[in-house]
């Protein structure tokens, strides 16, 4: 085949599944800017923070992007690697990407198009994992990224997708009964005498 023929093609494509993204982001009315022939950008407010989301069609794939989310960061460290991994291994749609000074984080989530289409229910899913992990996950990478003790983040208990905070409530009262009738030894070497 004439590779000359095939480029026009695939171009005219790549328009219109970017048109039907489109007609998809004008019925939610969704606000988006073209950037280029076969790429938007829009912006999404999140809880915890705006998104710019880049959409573009990229080797027959539709791909949404929230590029440098969090920047000019040291993000090489074990702990922050650990928790994005174990959020990718949670949710499979979506992955993380730290850029080559690795001072940069994007987040990814792509669609595979097959006969160069896209419905609206594969957008809204793909569109909508992109936006909660990014906006669920930014407090916890924040709290990683700025916590002083990183031992700390590496020993933290972790359930489900997130590493959470040791809990900070004081003692129930049936706890607190309980305890007066027996005592907690103060010294970890020392043992106890049975009467």
């Amino acid at each position: 085949m004439n590779k000359a023929n095939e480029q026009p093609e695939s171009a005219n494509a790549t328009r219109a599944i970017i048109a039907q993204v489109k007609t998809y982001l004008d019925a939610a009315e969704i606000r988006y800017h073209d950037i280029a022939d076969d790429a938007i950008e829009l912006y999404m407010q999140g809880h915890n923070l705006t998104m710019h989301v880049v959409v573009y069609v990229h080797n027959s794939h539709l791909i949404l992007r929230i590029p440098g989310f969090i920047r000019n960061i040291e993000l090489y460290r074990s702990d922050i690697m650990q928790f994005l991994m174990q959020v990718m291994n949670d949710i499979l749609d979506i992955r993380f990407e730290i850029g080559k000074d690795g001072k940069s984080l994007s987040a990814c989530c792509q669609h595979i198009l097959e006969d160069s289409t896209i419905t609206r229910r594969q957008f809204d899913l793909a569109f909508m994992v992109l936006i909660h992990i990014v906006d669920d996950t930014y407090p916890h990478l924040m709290k990683l990224i700025y916590r002083a003790d990183t031992v700390a983040a590496d020993n933290a208990p972790t359930t489900g997708d997130f590493v959470e905070e040791p809990d900070q409530t004081g003692i129930d009262e049936e706890e607190s009964d309980e305890s007066e009738d027996f005592a907690n030894p103060k010294d970890s070497e020392q043992t106890r005498k049975i009467n």
